[in-house]
């Protein structure tokens, strides 16, 4: 045997020696290389990780679903409560400014009918969303709990 027989041999030893035994699927018998092996524990703790950093990304959208709904409920609140009085408030002002217009057309006053009806129309043309506009969340929020809805 020539000296290149012998070292194809011992290589071939030393390939079988590194290759391991595993049980396949269905009990059948294959070799894997160890190297392979550990390549794929590699592969399978680089997917581990991933999924936990997918994980954390999902928990931290459904954190930021949770907010913009608190926000936007906050915001309906306010929205909603503050029509309720703006309105409940214009209704009395136009009440009392019919009064001031049926008492000008009684007493045949006609600069009180204007003005009442001056008056009218400036209330009706006011923008009921103006607080909305002008307030932060925190301030709305803080109006609503102490219930100071005060309407200029």
């Amino acid at each position: 045997m020539s000296d290149e027989d012998e070292d194809e041999d011992e290589y071939e030893d030393e390939s079988e020696e590194k290759q391991v035994a595993v049980q396949g699927i269905g009990g059948l018998l294959t070799k894997v290389d160890p190297q392979e092996a550990v390549a794929f524990v590699g592969k399978f703790l680089d997917l581990a990780r991933e999924s936990k950093i997918t994980e954390r990304e999902v928990e931290r959208y459904r954190a930021m679903r949770d907010i913009a709904i608190t926000e936007i409920t906050e915001k309906y609140k306010f929205a909603h409560e503050l029509m309720n009085k703006t309105f409940e408030e214009r209704r009395k002002i136009i009440e009392k400014d019919f009064e001031l217009v049926d008492k000008g057309i009684e007493q045949h006053d006609y600069q009180l009918v204007n003005s009442g009806l001056q008056h009218i129309t400036t209330t009706i043309k006011d923008n009921p969303f103006k607080l909305f506009q002008v307030t932060t969340a925190d301030q709305r929020r803080k109006m609503l709990e102490d219930g100071d809805l005060a309407l200029e």
